[in-house]
């Protein structure tokens, strides 16, 4: 079998890329509205805090646990997915405040642009960090 020579930098190029992204990790968490831990793969979170600050916005700070990971997640996202109305499927957000730590993530919730006061601002979210 002949191989083409401009075939070689592709390969090389993509067994490279293969082993870079094989060192990534994924870690993702569903967390309830009131700061239970639903279901985690793999198991990096240790206990979740719940800050509630009512017509205003809920934190939960997800203290990790020592051994999930080496070194400061790369990224993370929340996203929320509470469907017990129509309000918090239309106004419900969650984003991760502050710098994702190997020791805690944070996650702020909130209902946004209600009419009037919002009330209890829990919402149920998922979590996705890499590392």
């Amino acid at each position: 079998m002949k191989i083409r020579t401009w075939y070689l930098p592709l390969m090389i190029g993509l067994a490279f890329q293969a082993s870079a992204h094989a060192k990534q990790t994924i870690l993702t968490a569903h967390v309830a509205a009131d700061g239970t831990l639903l279901q985690q793969s793999p198991q990096w979170i240790n206990i979740i805090e719940l800050q509630a600050q009512p017509n205003y916005f809920n934190q939960y700070k997800l203290l990790l646990k020592p051994s999930a990971m080496s070194g400061n997640p790369r990224f993370c996202v929340a996203s929320p997915i509470d469907a017990s109305s129509y309000e918090r499927q239309l106004h419900g957000q969650a984003k991760v405040i502050g710098t994702p730590l190997s020791s805690h993530v944070t996650v702020m919730t909130q209902l946004v642009d209600v009419n009037g006061a919002s009330g209890d601002n829990a919402l149920e979210f998922m979590l996705m960090c890499s590392r």
